[in-house]
């Protein structure tokens, strides 16, 4: 069974984003498939901090919606054998995180 791991606050601008990046990195270089997912909806940064900005064809948003799955919207980081990101929509509004709808990617947390 895969470990969920949260880094959250209620203060924006904390770190939250740079620590999950750095967490998930550790842990996939220590040979664990990582899947960090940035729930940021409307400020996502997650992507540019690992460095796949314009990589994204899919994102957190469109696997809620049934848009893609999550196989589809995951990218695989292209230094890090073991590592997956999942951005969080840049123009979707945050209505969109439901509680089904974020349970649904979290109990299919499988990278490809």
């Amino acid at each position: 069974m895969a470990k969920i791991i949260v880094v959250t606050s209620g203060k924006g601008g904390v770190g939250k984003t740079t620590t999950s990046a750095s967490f998930a990195s550790g842990l996939a270089l220590r040979g664990h498939k990582t899947a960090v997912i940035d729930f940021d909806v409307g400020l996502r940064n997650l992507d540019l901090i690992m460095g796949c900005e314009r990589r994204v064809v899919y994102d957190l948003v469109n696997v809620i919606q049934g848009e893609a799955n999550l196989n589809q919207a995951l990218i695989k980081d292209k230094k890090c054998e073991n590592l997956f990101i999942l951005p969080a929509s840049q123009t979707r509004d945050k209505d969109a995180l439901t509680r089904d709808g974020v349970e649904k990617v979290l109990n299919d947390p499988r990278p490809a």
